[in-house]
């Protein structure tokens, strides 16, 4: 992406006005969903958003139990920097095992990000309608990630 690019869509906060998003609701938001597959099951499921009014990206993630007995919680944690994410999310994720990906589109989710959960964002996993696209039984590549998250960042909407 050329730099007339980053500078088209680079956002900062100033921009990004409230009382516009009271007065129209939560704007499109690009969700991207990574889930790790190990031994032909779903071992973690992550949903990745950038949140362009406190310039953060956040991750909601929580292990399946199917390979334990045991309620794994979820968590959720905030990071500016698109690297420490793939650090994380390559720490989190076994790079040997496949990973799906899911982009969504959701029009619904909270305003203020701090109302959104795993398990909200998981009950909206089942509604296909906000799927974009989708990549199933990929192999781990680190230059991929890192270039999906950015897309996150630098793909939006203003109401």
């Amino acid at each position: 992406m050329g730099t007339g690019a980053t500078t088209t869509y680079k956002m900062n906060a100033t921009n990004y006005d409230d009382d516009d998003e009271i007065r129209n609701g939560s704007p499109d938001t690009l969700v991207l969903k990574i889930e790790e597959i190990s031994d032909n099951e779903i071992d973690s499921t992550l949903f990745i958003l950038y949140d362009h009014k406190v310039s953060h990206y956040i991750v909601y993630g929580k292990r399946s139990n199917v390979f334990a007995k045991l309620e794994f919680v979820p968590y959720s944690f905030r990071c500016k920097s698109v690297f420490d994410l793939t650090d994380f999310i390559s720490f989190v994720k076994c790079k040997q095992n496949k990973w799906n990906y899911t982009l969504y589109n959701y029009d619904n989710l909270p305003c203020n990000s701090d109302d959104i959960s795993y398990d909200f964002l998981k009950s909206l996993d089942g509604d296909r309608s906000y799927e974009i696209a989708g990549y199933d039984n990929k192999v781990f590549n680190d230059r991929y990630l890192v270039k999906t998250l950015k897309m996150l960042k630098g793909v939006f909407n203003i109401y």
